[in-house]
């Protein structure tokens, strides 16, 4: 039964049909720019990453070009061409389970910490990693009495798989418990 009350809500966060409108949702639409700065709603990003994976009617019809990483938990794709993310161009982006990030010039992320306000929870350390909540929101679905949380972030970070440079984008995440879940 919890299997099934999770990929329902699965299903249901992940579908590209909006709330707000009665237009059908198109992926295509998305500015991945908006999406890096989070100015896009979560449900929206959901859709919209969702359909990358398809090489035809995902990344390669927005004519990016899928390239290694060097780490395991970043899909990274070479845009055509150069986006602005915080006064700084770039060409490649990376995307997380829950987030799209670009892959910056800049090798101290405390470069950006100002002007984000974004501060660094592992101080000390050649590591950075810090988000800002942009937006947090917690409903009660009175149907099957879940809870869904939903946060949008803007994250700041470096790793070791891209030495020398800053990732800086937006998390999106949507979290679904179930009654008498914590």
């Amino acid at each position: 039964m919890k299997f099934q009350a999770i990929f329902s809500a699965l299903i249901l966060f992940a579908s590209p049909a909006t709330a707000q409108s009665d237009e059908e949702f198109d992926p295509a639409k998305i500015d991945v720019v908006d999406a890096i700065n989070c100015a896009i709603d979560a449900r929206d990003y959901m859709g919209f990453a969702i359909t990358l994976g398809d090489e035809d009617a995902g990344y390669r019809k927005r004519g990016w070009v899928k390239q290694e990483s060097g780490n395991l938990f970043l899909s990274q794709y070479r845009l055509p061409a150069p986006i602005e993310i915080a006064g700084h161009q770039t060409r490649t982006i990376v995307f997380s389970s829950d987030a799209v990030m670009a892959v910056l010039d800049i090798a101290d992320p405390a470069e950006l910490v100002k002007h984000e306000k974004i501060e660094n929870v592992v101080p000390g350390s050649s590591k950075f990693l810090g988000e800002r909540e942009i937006l947090k929101t917690v409903e009660k679905d009175p149907e099957n009495g879940w809870t869904i949380t939903t946060r949008v972030t803007r994250t700041l970070s470096n790793v070791s798989s891209h030495p020398g440079k800053t990732l800086l984008g937006c998390s999106y995440v949507k979290d679904v418990k179930l009654p008498g879940e914590k």
